[in-house]
């Protein structure tokens, strides 16, 4: 099962890949802002440490917002559009 880490010290832990990393945020009671959880609003910046490769692909709502966020090629998602599908370990952090 893929596995997640959010630093510093919020999650460490197997994640199925039907869930986002915003869902394993609010599981935790991370603080964590969010309003659409369709990657439109912008406010559930990550980036990605390590492990970019196992997260899934970034759709046209989330990279338009990316774009006007000035995070698109930074190695930074939506923590509502990012899910791990890939058998490897995602690190992240919150964008705050």
């Amino acid at each position: 099962m893929p596995r997640l880490v959010i630093q510093p010290g919020i999650f460490e832990g197997d994640v199925p890949p039907t869930k986002t990393i915003l869902q394993v945020l609010l599981e935790q009671r991370a603080p964590m802002h969010f309003s659409c959880r369709r990657g439109l609003c912008g406010q559930d910046l990550i980036r990605i440490l390590s492990g970019w490769e196992f997260l899934n692909p970034i759709g046209d709502l989330e990279d338009g917002t990316l774009e006007l966020l000035r995070a698109k090629g930074k190695k930074m998602r939506m923590a509502c559009c990012a899910r791990i599908v890939g058998e490897g370990e995602v690190t992240v952090e919150i964008v705050r």
